[in-house]
């Protein structure tokens, strides 16, 4: 219901996009209003996609894709933050999992880490060999880090900190959603950050799909 409520909303201001001279109060007005819509599509949407039943849909994964993908898909948010997003893949075996739900948990890390990152640093994105045979996705910042009394709840619904700026306020479902695939594909996920040095996610996957899948049990 309130996607539909959105979308004309949405449609009326593309449509009165450039109608107002620049600097004056209306076009200020409904520049924060674009915002605003935007900021309620990616609730909405995050929402959505939380509540759903998931069951993985396993093929043979190239993760040099899925991370050209992954760039694409965050490379407005990073020019904006003045931020360098690095890929490195050192994984040469192969890798059974779902592409689209890996690209969207790392595209939810990526930005979580873009946002944390002052202009000028790097976020990096790599892989490699992990334990008996898995596989080790890692996102790592140079930003502000997660303070450690923080840390206990960060994959928490709703829970969230960051609550500062239009454009990066959270929802607190993103690192939720990361959690829940990587126990989809019955992998793990961990985050060691440091205040004022930056945070690095890691998620261990196994290279095979389990003989019995993990029931998605987070929706209603």
């Amino acid at each position: 219901d309130l996607k539909n409520l959105i979308t004309p909303i949405s449609s009326f201001l593309i449509h009165t996009d450039d109608r107002y001279p620049p600097d004056s109060p209306e076009a200020e007005v409904h520049a924060s209003a674009r915002r605003s819509v935007r900021i309620m599509t990616d609730y909405v949407r995050e929402a959505l996609f939380f509540s759903e039943r998931l069951a993985p849909k396993y093929e043979a994964v190239d993760l040099g894709r899925i991370f050209r993908d992954v760039s694409g898909l965050t490379a407005s948010r990073a020019a904006r933050q003045g931020v360098r997003v690095s890929e490195s893949v050192n994984y040469a075996g192969p890798l059974t999992a779902d592409a689209v739900l890996l690209q969207r948990m790392l595209a939810n890390l990526v930005h979580n880490a873009i946002d944390a990152s002052p202009p000028g640093k790097t976020v990096t994105l790599s892989a490699g060999p992990s334990r008996g045979g898995w596989v080790r996705l890692q996102v790592a910042d140079e930003g502000c880090g997660i303070a450690s009394g923080d840390l206990q709840r960060i994959f928490d619904p709703y829970f969230t900190t960051k609550q500062y700026g239009d454009d990066v306020r959270g929802f607190g479902l993103g690192l939720t959603i990361c959690q829940k695939i990587a126990h989809l594909h019955e992998g793990d996920i961990s985050v060691r950050s440091e205040t004022g040095r930056g945070t690095t996610v890691t998620v261990d996957l196994p290279s095979a799909p389990p003989a019995q899948p993990r029931a998605d049990t987070t929706a209603p």
